[in-house]
């Protein structure tokens, strides 16, 4: 089974980084404005796209304060279903945390796989702005309210 795999280091705090991870706020911060999330293992998170045509929900497998978060994709696009996302936090040089992503168990290379793989790497550069600068710059649908 073919994985997504990215790495970026952040000048930030394993902390800082797990609540941009964990909790509404963060993860409006960075992916999508339009998150329903709970930080609770076994329950749900919601992240709309597309005017909410396309809906990803996560069912919160693992949280590791302040060093893992694990989702396990329950529905949203077909080829999104059943695959888990990783993220894994560890110290590096002058403070700063690097951040180990994984898109683990996608079925084929064939379909959305390669442009979820750029997406992925924009949305990490903009966790990435959101710790260091205060502002990342997350998926926003211009005809759904704030």
């Amino acid at each position: 089974m073919p994985d997504i795999i990215h790495q970026v280091t952040i000048k930030g705090t394993d902390s800082q980084i797990y609540y941009a991870l964990t909790q509404q706020e963060g993860l409006a911060g960075w992916w999508t404005r339009h998150t329903q999330a709970a930080s609770v293992v076994g329950a749900t998170s919601t992240f709309s796209f597309n005017n909410g045509d396309t809906v990803f929900t996560m069912r919160i497998e693992a949280l590791d304060e302040p060093t893992s978060v694990r989702w396990h994709c329950l529905s949203g696009h077909p080829e999104w279903a059943g695959t888990s996302i990783h993220f894994d936090l560890e110290a590096a040089d002058d403070g700063a945390t690097q951040v180990n992503f994984k898109h683990l168990g996608w079925r084929s290379t064939d379909g959305i796989l390669g442009m979820c793989s750029y997406d992925w790497a924009g949305y990490l550069w903009s966790l990435k702005e959101l710790i260091e600068g205060g502002s990342g710059h997350p998926y926003e649908d211009p005809q759904l309210p704030e």
